[in-house]
């Protein structure tokens, strides 16, 4: 029990000359006070919006999630249809790439003919 709250010889309480006029241990522990819960309030409106946002997109994840052929597949399953779909991109820009060197060819073609012509 700290020395000014113990009883002095008399076996009353004493208090110190800050606390027995509201001096500024208690005015300097109402705004410690008050700006630790001004911080808390404003950290719990942070940690609720955070969560707001984590559930629209949890939301959005399981919307997607159930318009995909994915549902009910493992991460393995999902990893090797991604490594699928990449290997036939690659395959479609390569067809891309020699139909626009047939086309370039066409071209040329086309261009000697009506010279010629």
């Amino acid at each position: 029990m700290p020395a000014s709250d113990r009883p002095d010889a008399n076996g009353s309480q004493r208090e110190s000359a800050g606390e027995a006029s509201g001096g500024p241990d208690l005015e300097g522990g109402v705004e410690a006070l008050a700006g630790a819960v001004e911080r808390l309030v404003e950290e719990h409106v942070s940690l609720r919006e955070r969560a707001a946002r984590a559930d629209r997109l949890e939301r959005g994840l399981s919307d997607a999630l159930e318009d995909s052929d994915l549902e009910g597949l493992s991460s393995t399953d999902v990893s090797e249809r991604l490594r699928e779909l990449a290997e036939e991109n690659e395959r479609l820009r390569e067809v891309i790439r020699e139909s626009r060197a047939r086309a370039e060819r066409l071209r040329s073609r086309l261009v000697l003919m009506e010279d010629e012509a």
